[in-house]
């Protein structure tokens, strides 16, 4: 009975696992899709004419990219779960507390995540008000800007406290880890120096690398999620 028990338990792991996996590829594929495809960013140093005619052409974009953010974040939290599952319910190695850093990590990134995604909303259902005010249109632009920045400290956050549970687990392979580790200490690194970051300094570079270490480390360990489940 105990045996049936635990293997139905394992299963529903397994399933859990799988399913964050592939949640975490569909909400990267969504997260490309949206801003590298249909978003467009207004030209430097706009008219208000020119600013105006870009927030009327961009409004039903927008308006698609701001609503599927929501089930990428969806996508997100399912992936958390499902990692946890894995780092730290599969083995008896005491691993809980990095597995709650990376759940913490990650409810601080979807909530600056729906932040960011409701100032940009707020901004495109007052058109009207905010294209006769381009200093009003700039400073929401540069807020979301820095909300960016910190988000990938949030990515940092989540990457280290999976990946030291994964580490001490056994269930993330090494390599992996050691992408994880440098993926974090270039995303904290890029929080410290957010102004040169935000202004367009040196510090930019680290930000990129940081933001793509972590998107390749991220879509990593969902493919691998989601093969191997909870084995």
């Amino acid at each position: 009975m105990n045996t049936d028990r635990h293997t139905t338990h394992r299963r529903g792991q397994g399933a859990l696992i799988r399913l964050g996996g592939f949640a975490i590829v569909f909400a990267l594929g969504i997260h490309i899709v949206l801003n590298a495809v249909l978003k467009k960013f207004p030209p430097e140093d706009p008219t208000v004419t020119e600013l105006q005619e870009y927030l009327a052409r961009e409004a039903g974009t927008w308006a698609i990219v701001h609503g599927f953010r929501y089930v990428a974040f969806a996508c997100i939290i399912l992936f958390a779960a499902g990692l946890f599952s894995r780092t730290c319910c599969i083995r008896s190695v005491p691993t809980t507390g990095w597995g709650l850093v990376g759940l913490l990590g990650t409810a601080v990134w979807v909530t600056n995540g729906v932040v960011t995604n409701g100032i940009e909303i707020l901004a495109f259902l007052n058109i009207d008000l905010i294209s006769r005010q381009q200093e009003l249109f700039w400073l929401l632009f540069e807020l979301t800007r820095i909300l960016f920045t910190a988000e990938i400290v949030t990515w940092a956050i989540t990457i280290l406290g999976f990946s030291v549970a994964g580490w001490r687990s056994a269930m993330i392979p090494k390599w992996l880890v050691v992408l994880g580790l440098f993926a974090a200490t270039a995303g904290m690194l890029s929080g410290g120096f957010v102004v040169s970051v935000v202004s367009g300094g040196s510090a930019t570079i680290l930000a990129d690398l940081a933001a793509l270490t972590s998107l390749a480390w991220i879509l990593c360990v969902g493919i691998y999620m989601g093969a191997r489940g909870e084995a």
